[in-house]
């Protein structure tokens, strides 16, 4: 008898020990599979900017897709609810910000300015919920001919 309840004592020991272990590891899991996707977008924009040019109104734009990951909630990984891609007010690059299920805020940095969907505007990109999404980041001219990367969702 005295066994068994070493053993069941011993196990509940051992739960609750792992229980926080496990869930810091969802969260650095969730922290890397969602900075791997902003790696990405700062890859891909930063590539865009240096090595194409902006096209004339008759010709295609220079474009990347890119696989952004927002992990679902799960044993070894949190839940993204919300992920944002805000042009800093200086103009030269963009702020993440991601937030968690559990309301944990992360932020990154990409080194281009990004904006969604109208190059004369400088609306967020914005993603909502957890699962993959490709976004096409295209390079535009802005008011200025300055050049900028415009992102959108890919078309299925």
């Amino acid at each position: 008898m005295i066994r068994i309840v070493v053993a069941v004592l011993l196990a509940i020991a051992l739960i609750v020990l792992a229980v926080p272990a496990i869930e810091r590891g969802a969260s650095l899991n969730t922290q890397r599979q969602v900075e791997t996707s902003i790696a990405a977008i700062d890859d891909a924009a930063t590539s865009l900017v240096e090595t194409e040019e902006i096209s004339p109104d008759d010709h295609p734009n220079p474009r990347r897709v890119v696989d952004v990951r927002l992990p679902r909630g799960s044993l070894t990984t949190d839940a993204v609810a919300h992920f944002e891609i805000t042009v800093a007010e200086t103009g030269r690059y963009s702020s993440v910000r991601y937030v968690l299920a559990d309301g944990t805020t992360r932020t990154g940095v990409i080194d281009e300015p990004v904006v969604w969907n109208d190059p004369h505007g400088n609306e967020s990109v914005e993603l909502d919920g957890a699962g993959e999404v490709q976004l096409v980041l295209s390079l535009r001219a802005d008011e200025n001919r300055t050049p900028i990367v415009v992102a959108t969702r890919a078309r299925v």
